[in-house]
C-alpha cells in the first residue's frame, strides 16, 4: 500500500500482471460485494416491473491497491498530454 513504491514498480513493470491485494480483502469480501450488486439489480427491476423509471444503480466501490492508484494516475497523465496537444493553440 506504499504509493512511492506503486509508482516505481509501474516504471518497472512488464506486461506481466503481479498479483497484489488491498489488505484484508479477501473472497468473502469480493462475495458480500457482489451479493450487494445484484441485489441493487434486483431492486431496480422491481422498481421498473411496478412502471417506474429505476434508479441508476452503481456498483459498490471496491478497495483498490496503491499500484492500482499509480496506474489509474499514468493513465490520465497521458490522456491529459493527449487533450493538451489538441487543445493547445499554436503561437503566432
Amino acid at each position: 500500500m506504499d504509493p512511492d513504491l506503486a509508482a516505481r514498480l509501474i516504471e518497472v513493470e512488464d506486461d506481466e500482471e503481479p498479483s497484489s491485494t488491498p489488505e484484508g480483502y479477501t473472497i468473502d469480501t469480493y462475495l458480500l460485494l457482489s451479493v450487494i450488486d445484484a441485489l441493487q439489480g434486483v431492486q431496480a427491476a422491481v422498481i421498473a416491473a411496478a412502471g417506474v423509471d429505476p434508479p441508476r444503480m452503481s456498483p459498490m466501490p471496491r478497495p483498490a491497491t496503491a499500484l492500482d492508484e499509480a496506474r489509474e494516475m499514468r493513465r490520465m497523465q497521458s490522456i491529459q498530454t493527449l487533450i493538451d496537444q489538441f487543445t493547445t493553440p499554436e503561437p503566432g
